[in-house]
């Protein structure tokens, strides 16, 4: 099984224990927290420095304060991988965006994909800047960067040498990446192993062709999670809660069901309704307000027609995937409970839709409805980890404390 392994970055603290335990599906709780708000790091006030010294060039020393910007780290290396370190599509446009504005060239996200190590990336900018059309010697070859490709999970924490370790997968959004998840391993408990998708077409992965089908998407997970022998816990957000569903699903089928599916931010799969609709046209202009729902989109990004092509080149086929979507005729419910989150403020998911998830599931379920919109979760971490951590304890009756 190919898995990449993730870095490791400063988080906030857990939130506190949520008050109230998960009840049967009659009795079924709508959990309306309101989260302890990650705290926004000001790095001058902790004295965040990186010594010049640390850098080879001028070019890198800038662009270590541009991935320390966006991603908010308090320290970035040169032989740093930009993935590694927490970076997805939207970031990666980010960034770009910025090196498009500081260094006056033209830059693509493609170019980063290709060398995500800050110091080729920085030999990448000198050379456009200078024009010139050799290649770096210090950035990857396209066959090495194709040997990287081929992961599909992303480890964020190992696992064990024992066999029966538990496991939680997380399933990215439309136009999501695993290193959306990047700061949850600091959430859970230490000996949870935390796998996070890698779908095809970003990342790691850009140079894939994007799938056409969602339950290609599931076939290649279920292949590499082929080795995982403990129990089976499942996350997935918007189009991850389907992901989610029909691997959930597949491994019922084969005797070997996870112990729960967290679906959030998502119409349960049997009311699943085309969006747009089947005969509507997928606009850049519809897409872009689906950027702006995960993490704001640069007010100038207007300006460079090839990073927006390349940023909206995934989410709109993974939109077109997602639209394309069949839930089948017949009703399949889940042996396993299904604990379903909604935002508050959800323009796509209404809450009283996300209520429904207990009609695809034969066991305990519960609705948590969190303050926020679609991505309610990007200030909420501390709130839906430890909904889920709870979640955890009372499955295993009290087996982790």
């Amino acid at each position: 099984m190919a898995i990449r392994r993730a870095a490791r970055r400063r988080t906030p603290q857990r939130a506190g224990d949520l008050k109230g335990r998960v009840r049967g599906e009659e009795t079924r709780d709508v959990v309306r927290e309101f989260p302890e708000k990650l705290d926004k790091r000001n790095r001058s006030e902790q004295g965040w420095r990186m010594q010049d010294n640390d850098f080879g060039t001028p070019t890198e020393r800038r662009l270590a304060d541009i991935w320390a910007d966006i991603l908010r780290l308090d320290n970035v290396k040169r032989d740093q991988d930009f993935f590694d370190a927490g970076g997805d599509s939207l970031l990666a446009t980010k960034v770009v965006l910025r090196v498009c504005r500081e260094w006056d060239i033209k830059f693509t996200v493609r170019v980063l994909n290709d060398a995500p190590v800050l110091a080729d990336l920085a030999e990448r900018i000198d050379q456009r800047v200078t024009k010139s059309g050799q290649p770096s010697a210090g950035a990857p070859s396209p066959a090495a960067r194709a040997s990287r490709a081929g992961a599909c999970l992303w480890e964020m924490r190992p696992g064990t040498a024992g066999a029966g370790q538990d496991t939680l997968l997380l399933l990215p959004h439309a136009g999501g990446s695993a290193q959306n998840y990047a700061s949850w391993a600091d959430f859970f408990p230490k000996d949870l192993r935390i796998l996070a998708a890698q779908y095809p077409g970003r990342a790691a992965r850009a140079d894939e062709p994007a799938a056409a089908d969602l339950h290609h998407i599931v076939d290649e997970i279920l292949d590499a999670l082929g080795d995982v022998e403990g129990r089976l816990y499942v996350f997935g957000h918007s189009m991850g809660s389907y992901v989610g569903y029909e691997l959930c699903w597949r491994q019922q089928l084969a005797s070997r069901p996870p112990v729960a599916l967290f679906a959030s931010g998502a119409v349960p799969p049997h009311r699943h309704r085309p969006n747009p609709a089947t005969e509507e046209e997928i606009t850049d202009e519809w897409l872009m307000k689906l950027l702006d729902m995960y993490n704001g989109v640069p007010d100038d990004l207007m300006n460079y027609p090839e990073v927006i092509s390349q940023a909206l080149g995934t989410l709109r086929s993974d939109v077109v995937l997602f639209r394309n979507y069949s839930y089948g005729d017949r009703r399949r419910r889940l042996e396993i409970p299904i604990v379903a989150f909604g935002g508050e403020r959800d323009d796509l998911v209404p809450a009283a839709e996300v209520e429904r998830w207990h009609e695809l599931g034969a066991a305990e379920c519960a609705t948590h409805i969190i303050p926020g919109g679609h991505f309610y979760y990007l200030d909420n971490t501390a709130t839906v980890t430890a909904a889920m951590s709870k979640y955890l304890v009372s499955v295993h009756d009290g087996q982790k404390e």
